[in-house]
């Protein structure tokens, strides 16, 4: 009875000595691999919301973004009461569908009507200048309704677990909602939430560009693009092109 209580006791003190070696392995592993478990739990995590308008821009985002790894895709369209063609949004992602399969799902069409004339434009219609920039009414509806368009993005993003949210803003489009210095502060506002902002066609500079890409995507660049009544590019940027276009006449 003696020698079996001592086996015991030696047996026990070795299964607590291997647990114990085994609960300090653990630890250095997940203490030297901190940064690297967060990365590819990060890189599991594709998932991807894109504000879709059904237009050009965003149905190349699509590919572009599946090229970098992203999926699913869900695409997201907002209607600030002053848009038509939204419906082209539903055809197109149909069209998607058919190439994709179900990496790509339709989240919809959402309404920022309340957000948008409730709030933010009585606010912005105060500023007469953004980044030294002379703003007119029409720009500052612009630069609200994407900023609705990008807060109830966030809203949707954080209700589905989706850590990436893509737009199709294009520097070279003179929009004032894609100004550089704007689309920080949208980075910015994405982060807060621990959601980064991906801009797939960011550098892509004419519309030439976009249908020459969707054809080696193999999507058809045909499309009826949605218009809203208030978008234009900022006046500057405006009176540049005109002048560079007369330029390229009288040359």
């Amino acid at each position: 009875m003696y020698l079996k209580n001592k086996i015991g006791e030696a047996k026990q003190r070795k299964e607590i000595k291997e647990m114990n070696a085994k609960e300090k392995e653990v630890k250095m592993v997940v203490c030297s691999g901190k940064e690297k478990m967060t990365k590819t739990e990060k890189t599991q995590n594709r998932k991807c919301m894109l504000m879709f308008s059904g237009g050009y821009d965003t149905l190349l985002c699509v590919p572009q973004l599946i090229s970098l790894g992203f999926k699913p895709i869900s695409l997201i369209t907002f209607d600030n009461g002053a848009e038509k063609g939204l419906s082209n949004a539903i055809e197109n992602t149909e069209r998607l569908k058919k190439i994709y399969g179900e990496s790509i799902e339709f989240l919809g069409i959402r309404s920022i009507v309340g957000i948008w004339r409730k709030f933010l434009i009585p606010y912005c219609l105060g500023l007469e200048k953004w980044n030294n920039i002379q703003l007119l009414p029409t720009e500052r509806i612009c630069l609200t309704c994407r900023t609705s368009m990008y807060i109830r993005a966030i809203t949707e993003c954080l209700q589905r677990d989706i850590p990436y949210l893509a737009e199709g803003a294009r520097e070279s489009q003179g929009y004032p909602e894609q100004q550089p210095s704007i689309v920080e502060r949208y980075k910015k506002l994405c982060k807060e939430f621990s959601i980064e902002l991906v801009l797939p066609i960011w550098t892509v500079k004419n519309k030439g560009e976009v249908k020459e890409k969707l054809i080696m995507a193999g999507i058809i660049p045909k499309t009826a693009e949605p218009f809203c009544v208030f978008a234009m590019p900022l006046y500057e940027y405006q009176i540049k092109n005109e002048s560079n276009k007369g330029d390229g006449k009288s040359a």
